[in-house]
């Protein structure tokens, strides 16, 4: 991912319901975000703590890669608390 973008920092970040330009960090969202999943387009949606809901929108393998990062993230966090790896 060279695209010569900054890294993204929590800290530079700002709070998505102030500004709007640059990297921003959502509010806390609820738990169950829902998927929708259409031809070309796929988007998660969040509802926040505030009652708001966010559309994320990525491609179809943008989805693919979000559900493997995490899924591999998940199984290192159990492996790190004693739990089981799958």
């Amino acid at each position: 991912m060279s695209d010569g973008k900054p890294p993204f920092r929590p800290s530079d970040a700002v709070d998505v319901l102030g500004e709007t330009e640059g990297d921003f960090v959502l509010p806390l969202c609820l738990p169950q975000p829902s998927l929708l999943i259409g031809e070309d387009l796929a988007m998660v949606v969040l509802d926040t703590i505030h009652g708001q809901r966010v559309g994320l929108p990525l491609s179809a393998q943008g989805a693919a890669d979000l559900h493997a990062v995490l899924a591999e993230a998940i199984r290192l966090l159990q492996a790190r608390d004693g739990g089981p790896v799958q």
